[in-house]
């Protein structure tokens, strides 16, 4: 195949992904990254395995970490193969699996933001910190805390392909439902801010904090929540289904300690054995 075969292949194939129900965000990645691909390779040359390897050799080059270019052949061997191409496959960069996380909020970090929020008058913001250490959502789950969703304490929710319950427990439903009252939603949505917006201005609150600026991100609090509910319980199963994931392997990305608490556990041995000497 030749680069105009494969721009005549593509929008085929972003059609095939659509069908399949892939989301609007997956089919925009599918097509930057295939469009990525075709820009890359020459336009009067038959494309063969040794310019698949030029393109990784490219993607290589210091631009982008490992996980965004195993990212970027993932969804390249997707399109080679759909197009009849599988034998130029390429294989994606082995990584050493991490045994640690970082830049993720303490329980007193957590605690400090939300009393920071509350004194800044935040309370959407308060709240949204909130919903994720109590519930582990994921920031784009989000729209569907709505008025009509709190009327029990839990309600169902189609992301990713797959259906699962958030689970409210009553302190957080009785302070949604004083919200609500409080800023006359009477239906919808209960917050209409941006994920940019909630990103950006909980950083200000982390500023405002003195809280480290790195740790502070919405995934980082769904981290915290996990880890929270392992300390606790130790119940894996329940977590993952808690959080969503069809795999545990996912799951126990999210129950592993981070450097600081892992070198904490080694001054506190130290200590010991000093004090046994």
């Amino acid at each position: 195949m030749r680069k105009v075969d494969y721009v005549d292949k593509q929008s085929q194939f972003i059609q095939e992904q659509r069908l399949n129900e892939k989301s609007k965000k997956t089919l925009s990645k599918y097509t930057r990254d295939v469009q990525k691909f075709i820009d890359f390779i020459p336009d009067d040359l038959e494309i063969t395995k040794e310019h698949i390897l030029e393109y990784k050799d490219h993607l290589c080059d210091g631009r982008y970490q490992t996980s965004s270019i195993n990212n970027y052949l993932t969804i390249l061997n997707t399109f080679l193969k759909w197009c009849g191409q599988g034998d130029l496959r390429v294989r994606q960069i082995k990584t050493q699996q991490k045994s640690s996380i970082s830049n993720v909020v303490t329980e007193a970090d957590a605690k400090r933001l939300l009393r920071f929020a509350k004194k800044r008058g935040r309370d959407d913001l308060y709240l949204i910190m909130k919903i994720i250490l109590t519930t582990g959502i994921r920031i784009n789950e989000l729209e569907w805390f709505t008025v009509a969703n709190l009327k029990n304490y839990h309600f169902n929710v189609k992301n990713k392909g797959k259906e699962r319950d958030i689970i409210l427990t009553q302190e957080l439903t009785r302070e949604l439902r004083k919200y609500c009252r409080d800023h006359r939603i009477q239906d919808g949505p209960i917050f209409t801010i941006s994920y940019s917006t909630i990103w950006r201005q909980m950083k200000t609150i982390a500023g405002a904090a003195r809280v480290n600026l790195d740790k502070v991100h919405p995934h980082s609090f769904r981290h915290l929540f996990a880890k929270s509910f392992m300390a606790q319980f130790n119940n894996v199963l329940d977590l993952a289904d808690i959080l969503g994931h069809s795999s545990l392997e996912t799951t126990r990305i999210y129950t592993r300690s981070s450097i600081e608490e892992k070198r904490d556990k080694l001054e506190k041995l130290r200590s010991q054995k000093t004090k046994g000497d």
